[in-house]
């Protein structure tokens, strides 16, 4: 059995926050794969396994973590997964967050101005799929066209919406 901690990824933080598991719980996980992202106060940084094994998660995504902390344990394959002991601080575990909806939605900041500057909402990017959103995100939703009218685009009638035919309101 091998934890999976969080290093120390930069020395102004104390605490960090798990965005996201790229990994299921259970899964089987080759050394170097990313397993997790985690969030400083400076960056999105990938959390790497160092070995191979079946994924334990310890805490959920979304949660805050420090330096040090184990976050999973790696088994493996053969053996069954470790009872968590309620004594460790690390072993606090809450059930996996449900799907992604706007207000579950992790948004980086330089998504958040992106956002802002196009006229985007959080109901937009849910549509995605995706629990965290970063600014490429963002721009792959707006090179695929237009999310909505733009601010300035005429007023269309209800005839113009359902047909998908944009005219203009008269």
């Amino acid at each position: 059995m091998v934890d999976i901690r969080i290093p120390r990824l930069n020395t102004n933080d104390a605490s960090y926050v798990l965005v996201e598991w790229l990994v299921d719980d259970g899964a089987t996980v080759q050394s170097g794969a990313t397993v997790a992202t985690v969030e400083t106060s400076k960056a999105l940084e990938d959390l790497v396994s160092e070995h191979t094994g079946v994924l334990n998660r310890r805490l959920p995504a979304g949660a805050d973590c420090r330096p040090g902390q184990v976050v999973a344990v790696l088994t493996p394959s053969s053996q069954p997964s470790p009872v968590t002991d309620p004594g460790r601080e690390e072993a606090d575990v809450t059930p996996q967050a449900p799907r992604a909806t706007p207000a579950a939605l992790v948004i980086t900041e330089p998504a958040r101005t992106l956002m802002r500057e196009h006229g985007l909402d959080e109901q937009d990017l849910a549509t995605l799929g995706r629990a965290l959103i970063r600014r490429s995100d963002v721009e792959a939703l707006l090179a695929g066209g237009p999310v909505g009218p733009p601010l300035d685009a005429p007023e269309t009638t209800a005839a113009s919406r359902e047909d998908g035919h944009a005219r203009p309101a008269r």
